[in-house]
Formats: structure tokens, C-alpha cells, sequence
């Protein structure tokens, strides 16, 4: 993400309703800048795969007239929690209610140039495709982040076969080109859990560890080359094959966010 988007998401304060990034409310809105109705219609989808589960929360894209929410960069209010925009280098999103610290008129996620990579999807073309693309897994990835999810690689498993050096290294160069704090943020977990604890949330902000690491979670990397971790092809922290990717939420995401969102306190 931009790095004046990084600097606000963890330095603007703590953020308004759950201490575990977790959004205390039933609906949660989301709105577009740039795109068209037909990718519109493929994110809202995508995204709905986290909510088809159950819970209590829900993500409204559109308008009451059913039109889609869009939001624009001269905005005073936000149009939606989750801002949504196509036109910014990388994939990316701010982590759960850590969005409410950035401003109305800038975006809380990114696609970058899905308008076209997503077209041969747009009104139901190749279904099949689409459900197998790495798109579809990184539109689920990034609304994981929204929903309140950290990394999958901050298991212990991963960070101890991780070559981190070498890892954040790679984020720094093209086509990431990451700066070292964004990058160590999103790569090693003790950095990520000392930012956030830095910030007011302390201990809630770490997740459940359970005892092995779920190498078919949507919120695993699959983008390094092998030899970034010590265990090479063998390693616990590279994402169950075929594809390298996840293309669907595992049981331990679904449990993630049925945890989360079972039961909302707030009635709005």
C-alpha cells in the first residue's frame, strides 16, 4: 500500500470498536472508485464467500436503489468503510477497523488495473477460470485482511523456516518495491505485533496459534521462490499445491471469522 497509507494505519491512534481489529458492527459498507458494474458485481461475490458462512455480519456494496456505493478523492464523509480503488501500485488492504483511521478521500484497498486483468470474467464468463484464478484469490486475501485477519506465515512454523532477510529483501524490489517497514510488517511477526502493541492493542491483536500452520489458507503468501525459505520445496510456509495459491477458504479461515463475527455486540 502507499506508504502514506501504512504511516496512518498504524500510527493515527486506536482504532473505534473491537480491540481485535475485528468490526463491532452488523454491516459494514463498502464503496468503488473507478471500474464498472460488471467488476463491481465480481468483487461483491468474491467477497460474500467470507459471509455465505454464517455470522452476523454483512458487507452492503450497494446503494438502497441498488446501484453500486462509489467513493471519490474530494469526499468529506466516508462512503463506505472499506474504499475501494483500481488505480495504485500493488493488492492491498488496510486490517479491519485499523481502515476507520484513514481519511474519507483515500482508499482502504486496491486492485491494481483489475478493470482489465478482470474482464474475461465480467458477467459470468469463465466461471470455472475465475474460480481458479489467482485474482479470486487475492480479492479473497485482501477482504481477509478487511474482516480483521493477519498473515497465515506469522505461524511459528513459517517464521522459523522463513529466511526473513531474504524475504524482506525481495519485497523491496520490483514488482513489490516495498519500503523496510512495510515490508517487515507484512513478513515478520514479531515487528507486526510490536507495531500493533505500539498502538493500544497490545496482546488482543494476536491470534490463536494453532499447533501447525494452515498451508490452505488464503492468507498464506505463495508468491516467493523456494529458496527464500531454508526448507526449500519442503517447506511448512509454502501454500499447498497445485496452484501455489489457495483458491477457496479453509476450514481454519471459515473458523477465523465465525469466531469473530458469530455474535455482534453492536445492533448497527
Amino acid at each position: 500500500m502507499p506508504d502514506q497509507t501504512f504511516q496512518r494505519m498504524v500510527s493515527e491512534g486506536k482504532a473505534i470498536g473491537s480491540f481485535n481489529l475485528a468490526w463491532n458492527v452488523k454491516v459494514v459498507a463498502v464503496a468503488f472508485n473507478g471500474g464498472t458494474t460488471p467488476l463491481y458485481q465480481l468483487i461483491e461475490k468474491t467477497a460474500m464467500e467470507w459471509t455465505s458462512h454464517g455470522g452476523e455480519l454483512r458487507f452492503s456494496f450497494r446503494n438502497p436503489d441498488n446501484t453500486f456505493r462509489v467513493w471519490s478523492a474530494s469526499d468529506k464523509a466516508p462512503a463506505g468503510a472499506i474504499r475501494i480503488s483500481f488505480n495504485q501500485r500493488g493488492n492491498w488492504s488496510v486490517v479491519g477497523t485499523l481502515a476507520d483511521n484513514v481519511p474519507p478521500y483515500e482508499a482502504t484497498m486496491n486492485f491494481e488495473n483489475y478493470p482489465k486483468k478482470l474482464a474475461q470474467y465480467f458477467n459470468g464468463k469463465n466461471p470455472k477460470f475465475w474460480m481458479g484464478s489467482y485474482e479470486h484469490s487475492t480479492i479473497l486475501h485482501e477482504f481477509g485482511h478487511a474482516l480483521g485477519l493477519s498473515h497465515e506465515h506469522f505461524h511459528p512454523q513459517c517464521q522459523a523456516d522463513l529466511k526473513l532477510k531474504q524475504a524482506i529483501a525481495w519485497l523491496k524490489n520490483p514488482p513489490n518495491s516495498w519500503d523496510e517497514d512495510q515490508a517487515r510488517f507484512n513478513m515478520e511477526a514479531a515487528y507486526y505485533f510490536k507495531v500493533m502493541a505500539s498502538n493500544g492493542f497490545g496482546k488482543d491483536t494476536t491470534p490463536t496459534v494453532a499447533p501447525s500452520i494452515d498451508r490452505e489458507s488464503v492468507m498464506l503468501y505463495g508468491v516467493f521462490p523456494p529458496e527464500i525459505y531454508t526448507s526449500n520445496l519442503k517447506s511448512p510456509c509454502r501454500p499447498t499445491p497445485p496452484l501455489g495459491y489457495a483458491t477457496t477458504l479453509s476450514k481454519a479461515d471459515i473458523a477465523f471469522y465465525l469466531a469473530s463475527y458469530s455474535k455482534i455486540d453492536s445492533p448497527f
